[in-house]
């Protein structure tokens, strides 16, 4: 019998091995935070960013397994509005 990884609290999964769009949400963030602010790296890193988390936000909202992962997917979109709106400015 196989194990599953997943983090429950009261049945509910909260937590599980990341998925390829949040692994490379995680690394964009990290690579703009070592990157020098304003530079090509620092762009590119931001916008890798804001695509990866929108991929993210959108599988979790619509695809979650319980409504706490729909309720993460849908607070990540609003991060990612947060940070467009934010440019706009």
């Amino acid at each position: 019998m196989s194990q599953s990884r997943d983090f429950k609290i009261l049945g509910y999964t909260v937590g599980q091995a990341p998925n390829l769009p949040l692994v490379v949400v995680i690394l964009a963030a990290v690579v703009a935070r070592i990157a020098e602010e304003g530079s090509g790296t620092d762009r590119i890193a931001a916008s890798v960013f804001v695509v990866s988390l929108s991929i993210w936000s959108y599988l979790e909202a619509v695809d979650g397994v319980n409504v706490f992962r729909r309720l993460l997917g849908i607070a990540g979109f609003v991060v990612v509005l947060t940070r467009l709106v934010g440019q706009l400015h």
